[in-house]
């Protein structure tokens, strides 16, 4: 597909099944596949509860790539659609997950490691809030801030009180692009958060299947009073 890249077929590859995952990888990145098989299943299950879903008895594919070309083979992107900072992908229609392992980057550092398993968690939040509703019919702050928050991406030494990004900013329902270049993935996690806080998860729910529209919950000076509400819960 892509030159010098020779998939080899999954029925080749080692592989493990859970009891919702079947999880695909090369034997070079079995250690770092096996962290994430260590952790999928029990995650999964929690945010099913968390978003009143039933876990079901569909099975997911996850496909731990252990190349650039092989997280656009999986994912099905094309290498237009591709950006570098893309490590993690989720397609509901496909059933499956995909993550990039850490030898794909060149990165073996545990920092880095544990970059990529909450990758894989936030994917993991999608398959499961994407039943809820498809993401198109979602805004990007949403569906991508309660995917950063329940996998536990927010950071607290990110935030700046001055120069963070409105909502109307942040790409809307289909911009990517935007919403990643203007701080989506480092403020839509505490925007969310904070939206849970003042009407409650049942309320949220409402707003993410769009039975409740959201304008009507954000009160001038939304953004700011999010962060500055997460800094005292959370500062050290």
């Amino acid at each position: 597909m892509y030159k010098n890249f020779t998939q080899r077929p999954k029925s080749e590859m080692p592989s493990s099944a859970t009891a919702h995952f079947h999880v695909f990888y090369e034997e070079a990145d079995k250690d770092f596949a096996e962290k994430l098989i260590g952790q999928i299943d029990d995650f999964f299950v929690n945010i099913c509860h968390k978003a009143g879903s039933d876990p079901g008895t569909d099975v997911y594919e996850l496909y731990v790539c252990g190349s650039t070309d092989s997280f656009i083979f999986y994912t099905g992107k094309t290498r237009d659609e591709y950006q570098d900072w893309m490590v993690g992908n989720a397609d509901i229609k496909k059933n499956r997950l995909c993550v990039a392992s850490p030898r794909s980057r060149g990165d073996m550092s545990e920092s880095y490691e544990n970059y990529l398993i909450q990758v894989m968690l936030h994917e993991v939040v999608h398959i499961v809030f994407e039943r809820l509703c498809r993401p198109e019919e979602c805004d990007l702050w949403i569906s991508e801030g309660i995917a950063v928050l329940l996998a536990g991406q927010t950071n607290i030494g990110y935030l700046s009180e001055k120069e963070y990004p409105r909502i109307a900013s942040l790409g809307g329902r289909e911009d990517i692009g935007a919403f990643a270049n203007n701080g989506g993935y480092g403020y839509s996690g505490v925007y969310v958060w904070y939206l849970i806080e003042l009407y409650g998860m049942e309320k949220f729910l409402s707003v993410y299947k769009g039975e409740c529209p959201v304008e009507g919950l954000l009160a001038e000076g939304f953004e700011h009073s999010a962060i500055l509400a997460y800094q005292t819960r959370y500062r050290q």
